[in-house]
C-alpha cells in the first residue's frame, strides 16, 4: 500500500485558507452520505454552464457531445453525480431558456432521476438553486408545449453542497463539493460576482476576453484553488473530488489525494471521472477521425484506473 509523501506541494498556502477550511468543513458535515460498494458504477462531470444557445453560451458547442456520453452512462447502469455550475445562472436571467436551448440533455437527465441514480450538486454559477423558491419555480415541473401542461421536471429535487461517498469494502471516503467555497465572489459575495459576470464579463467574452475573477480563465487564481483543496485533503487526511478550476488532475500514488473532475465545456472535449469496480479513473471523450477519416466519438482513459485505497494514509 502506498503512503501519501506530502512533499513541498503546499508552500505558501494562501492566508484565507482558514476561511476556505471553515466553509469546506460545514459543507462536510452536512453532506449526505452515500454508500458504494464494487458493483457501484458512477459519473461525475462538473462545469457544464448551460446556457441559453447564443454567443456567450459555452456548452453549445460540445452538447452533442455530452449527450452522446450522458446516454451511454445512462444505458451502462452509472449513476451521475453532476458536481456544481451545472447551469449557468449567472449569465443567463432565466432558467427556462437554458432548458428549451438544452431539453434533450434534460431528457436524459430525468431518466437519471426517475431511476434514482442522479445527484445535482452546488456550484457558485448555479448558486440560486439553493433557494427553495427557485427549485419550485423552476425544477419540480415544467411547461409541455404541446400539451399546454405542466409535467413532472424533477420532483422534490434536493441541491446538494456537498456529498459523501463510502466505500463499504474499505471504508475509504470520498468527499465531493465543487471547490469554489470559501472565495470571496463565487461564495461569500457571490452576488457582486454574479453582477459583474452578467454586466460586464459576459459582454466582453463577445471580443475574446476571458473574466480574470473566474478560477477557469485565471490560472493563478485556479493555482490558488489547487492549493487551499489540497491542503484541505493533507489536513483532514481525506480523499477530495471537486471541479471549479476547469483543469483535470489525477494526483499520483504518492500526493495528495486532490481530484478535479475538469469541465465539460472545454474545446474539443469533456472530462469526468468515472468509479468502477472499487477503482477511480480520469477519462475524456472527444471526437476523432478513424483510418477511413470518418469522425467518431471516443472515449479514452487519461489517468487510472487505481483502487479507490490506493491513497490510504
Amino acid at each position: 500500500m502506498n503512503r501519501v509523501d506530502f512533499g513541498n506541494q503546499n508552500d505558501s498556502i494562501p492566508g484565507s485558507k482558514k476561511i476556505t477550511f471553515r466553509r469546506l468543513n460545514q459543507v462536510r458535515e452536512a453532506a449526505k452520505r452515500i454508500p458504494i460498494d464494487n458493483d457501484s458504477r458512477i459519473i461525475i462531470f462538473s462545469d457544464c454552464h448551460r446556457g441559453d444557445y447564443g454567443w456567450a453560451d459555452d456548452f453549445a458547442k460540445n452538447q452533442n457531445l455530452f449527450y452522446y456520453a450522458l446516454s451511454y452512462y445512462f444505458h451502462e447502469g452509472y449513476t451521475y453525480i453532476e458536481l456544481g455550475d451545472g447551469d449557468d445562472l449567472w449569465k443567463n436571467h432565466n432558467f427556462q431558456e437554458i432548458f428549451t436551448a438544452h431539453r434533450v440533455i434534460f431528457e436524459v437527465m430525468m431518466r437519471f432521476y426517475a431511476e434514482k441514480r442522479f445527484y445535482m450538486m452546488l456550484g457558485n454559477h448555479d448558486i440560486e438553486k439553493s433557494s427553495p423558491r427557485f427549485l419550485q419555480s423552476n425544477f419540480h415541473t415544467y411547461f409541455d408545449e404541446t400539451t399546454q401542461q405542466r409535467r413532472p421536471f424533477f420532483p422534490d429535487l434536493e441541491i446538494h453542497p456537498g456529498l459523501v461517498l463510502q466505500h463499504e469494502p474499505t471504508q475509504q471516503e470520498l468527499f465531493l463539493v465543487h471547490g469554489h467555497q470559501g472565495d470571496l465572489l463565487s461564495d461569500l459575495f457571490w452576488p457582486v460576482g454574479r453582477f459583474f459576470v452578467r454586466v460586464f464579463w459576459r459582454n466582453l467574452q463577445l471580443y475574446g476576453l476571458g473574466d480574470p475573477t473566474s478560477a477557469a480563465k485565471n490560472f493563478t487564481k485556479a493555482k490558488r484553488v489547487d492549493k487551499k483543496l489540497i491542503y484541505w485533503s493533507k489536513e483532514n487526511r481525506k480523499i477530495i473530488v471537486a471541479g471549479h478550476t476547469h483543469r483535470p488532475r489525477f494526483p499520483s500514488l504518492n500526493h495528495v489525494p486532490y481530484f478535479n473532475t475538469g469541465s465539460v465545456v472545454s474545446p474539443y472535449s469533456i472530462t469526468g471521472i468515472e468509479i468502477r469496480h472499487g477503482q477511480i479513473a480520469m477519462i475524456r471523450w472527444s471526437v476523432k477521425p478513424d483510418f477511413g477519416g470518418n469522425l467518431r466519438i471516443v472515449r479514452d482513459v487519461m489517468s487510472g484506473p487505481q483502487p479507490l485505497d490506493a491513497w490510504m494514509y
